[in-house]
């Protein structure tokens, strides 16, 4: 009984002292788990300042390329060196090339069998005649094929001796990956790349002419033998969004899928240029378009920032 009573006794005592141990003892610091997240310091720019969170456009066409026009400086690019057919922003060079022979815009033309190849949804109709100045507006704004091929004849030259002026104009403003082969696009061997393009509209810009008639939403004109007006209308969407259009041209055939050149100013006054190659569609294009103008249009100005690149 006396050997029992002293057992418990020792075995209280010794579940005493270890509670009184464990309450004494200082608790360990908790590693991080691995799954532990930690605030990254926030992006300033050369000043010192915070920068606004900038989101890269997800981009659904085979070439882009973004220009801030003020700085000459490459915003945002994919694949812009990889050629391509361009279908009818060739109307671009077109009228380019037509408007330096200096010619007379009040020049008559008739529409006859041979403008009308492969054109069945031109508003031009066989045996209609135009002034040139109302086949630069069908030709600029609507894409109208019959009108890039009628310019040929108003020029005064062949149309061979035309399209090496076309290429010749091409070389001479550093477009070396660009080949011409016929006036309005449908050819799928007229090629280029988002950086040649980008070279052209802006070219393109500084004819006044061209810069009126790309920026309008529609035009209005009198056949010179009927009694109808015919209406053009832009297929440049963008002239109905919250930036000023201040040129650009659409294109497409099978072979270059859906196409966009366009120069875009804000009211703040910049400026950019907007090249989209191979859209899978006509909304795509413009959608396309509109992200990498937000984008540009942010970016535009900044006194420091990188040229994002995307490859495939």
């Amino acid at each position: 009984m006396r050997l029992q009573r002293l057992m418990i006794w020792v075995l209280t005592a010794s579940m005493i002292l270890g509670a009184g141990a464990a309450l004494g003892k200082t608790p360990s610091r908790r590693k991080p788990s691995k799954s532990t997240s930690y605030r990254r310091a926030a992006v300033t720019n050369a000043e010192g300042k915070r920068s606004a969170k900038v989101t890269l456009p997800r981009i659904n066409a085979r070439s882009v390329l973004v220009i801030d026009n003020s700085k000459d400086q490459w915003l945002y690019s994919k694949d812009p060196k990889e050629v391509q057919s361009i279908a009818s922003l060739t109307k671009l060079l077109t009228a380019m090339a037509f408007l330096d022979g200096n010619p007379n815009l009040d020049t008559v033309v008739y529409i006859n069998s041979r403008h009308c190849f492969e054109s069945s949804s031109s508003r031009l109709r066989e045996g209609e005649s135009y002034r040139a100045m109302d086949l630069l507006h069908a030709a600029l704004m609507s894409s109208d094929n019959r009108a890039a091929r009628a310019l040929v004849n108003a020029s005064g030259c062949t149309e061979d001796v035309f399209i090496d002026r076309m290429n010749a104009k091409a070389q001479s403003l550093g477009m070396q990956d660009t080949r011409i082969y016929e006036v309005t696009g449908l050819d799928e061997r007229n090629v280029s790349t988002s950086a040649d393009i980008a070279t052209l509209v802006r070219e393109a810009m500084k004819y006044p002419l061209i810069q009126n008639i790309t920026s309008t939403y529609t035009y209005r004109c009198l056949p010179q033998n009927k009694k109808r007006f015919k209406n053009f209308t832009n297929t440049n969407r963008l002239i109905k969004s919250q930036w000023q259009v201040v040129t650009g041209k659409t294109g497409y055939i099978l072979q270059s899928e859906y196409c966009l050149a366009t120069i875009l100013r804000d009211n703040m006054g910049k400026e950019i240029t907007v090249v989209v190659l191979g859209a899978p569609t006509n909304d795509r294009r413009f959608s396309v378009a509109r992200k990498l103008a937000q984008y540009g249009f942010q970016q535009a100005g900044k006194k420091e920032y990188g040229a994002r690149q995307v490859s495939g």
